[in-house]
């Protein structure tokens, strides 16, 4: 689940740009550009004196990341600790981040600290993006790239979740010397972001950011946007809600249940004379079923034809059929007078077959007479 979801609503996309800004050295706003990309939002940013977006992805200028290991220590044992430097540090100007470190059997802790003249000029009531974050894909793969920023040009990459970024000033003033700083290999390949370019791809890593990855790369102050006094008026709202919900409802129900009752008090002798005739239309139908069924149970072929054309299935010659005292006596000629008596002793509607006389052999042919006694 992602913002780029969500945004899909042209209604939630233009609240998004209105309650989103970035920070550097000033203010710049977020606007969507007239070009439509189907793979992603192209946008621009505009310079402005003031602003009051909720939401400020901030500069890299403007705060700072640090990197303690704790070895040993558990999940618990470690949020307990995370849990403590939070209730010193200011909460709006402070991210913590931790990742599982096996080599040392603990976690490594990322921790963002945001400038205090920063924080003086933006205020507690505003959720902070460190733009270096957005810089990182939902599946933490390795980046190194070279981005033109509205302050200046930065260096950035991420190996083994370790991130590093630098802007091209002092020491660091080129790729090459980044690469060295960073540990890098000299031939390694790098992308680059320009500038005009750098608003619509921090737009675009931002919504695509999955949102339980997203909020831990956030600083906000619960606190700050919901004081404490106002947090006992929302035990009200679930009550308020829950009644309003129930008396609406029983009342449209209520309501719908009388105009029912009132048509069908209109239409009475109508409704009865249509369930009379549904049933008798089911009775019709039901004996029809049951008649359908015992014809389908019933031989439309008479059992004397039925044996004569297993008879003749079997290759037999007939040259004279003959029935009396419920005896079938049929003469004729095969190939295996046997075969066919076989045969005709499978049949259902044959109680007993035998031969009548002898089987007399001629000219490669059997010439025989059967005797079959009808079930």
């Amino acid at each position: 689940m992602n913002l780029a979801l969500i945004i899909k609503a042209s209604t939630i996309k233009k609240y998004l740009f209105k309650q989103l800004a970035y920070y550097a050295d000033g203010w710049f706003k977020f606007q969507e550009d007239d070009i439509k990309n189907q793979d992603s939002i192209k946008c621009k940013l505009e310079p402005v004196n003031t602003c009051k977006a909720k939401v400020l992805v901030v500069a890299k200028k403007h705060y700072q990341e640090s990197w303690q290991s704790y070895a040993s220590v558990s999940k618990k044992e470690l949020q307990q600790i995370i849990y403590l430097q939070k209730d010193n540090d200011h909460k709006a100007a402070t991210i913590f981040q931790d990742f599982k470190n096996t080599s040392i059997d603990g976690f490594d802790v990322k921790k963002i600290t945001f400038d205090n003249e920063f924080m003086q000029l933006v205020g507690d009531k505003r959720i902070l993006i460190p733009e270096t974050e957005l810089f990182i894909d939902n599946k933490a793969n390795p980046i190194f790239m070279t981005l033109e920023t509205p302050i200046g040009e930065m260096f950035t990459s991420y190996f083994s979740q370790k991130s590093s970024s630098s802007y091209a000033k002092g020491l660091v003033n080129n790729i090459d010397t980044f690469k060295m700083s960073s540990g890098l290999p000299f031939d390694t390949e790098h992308q680059q972001i320009k500038a005009q370019n750098y608003a619509s791809f921090l737009f675009n890593q931002l919504i695509k950011q999955n949102l339980n990855v997203l909020i831990k790369k956030l600083a906000i102050n619960p606190k700050a946007w919901f004081p404490a006094k106002d947090l006992h008026l929302i035990y009200w709202a679930p009550l308020l809600t829950a009644c309003f919900f129930y008396l609406a409802a029983n009342g449209y129900l209520w309501a719908k249940s009388y105009y029912i009752q009132g048509l069908l008090d209109e239409q009475s002798t109508e409704v009865r004379e249509l369930i009379t005739n549904k049933h008798a239309q089911d009775k019709q139908s039901h004996f029809l079923h049951a008649l359908n069924d015992e014809f389908s149970k019933t031989s439309v072929v008479h059992e004397h034809w039925s044996i004569i054309y297993d008879l003749v299935e079997s290759n037999m010659e007939i040259e004279r059929i003959n029935f009396a005292k419920n005896l079938l006596t049929v003469r004729g000629q095969a190939d295996n007078a046997s075969k066919v008596l076989t045969e005709t002793s499978k049949n259902e509607y044959v109680a007993s077959a035998a031969f009548k006389g002898n089987v007399l052999k001629s000219r490669g042919k059997d010439t025989f007479t059967l005797e079959i006694m009808p079930k």
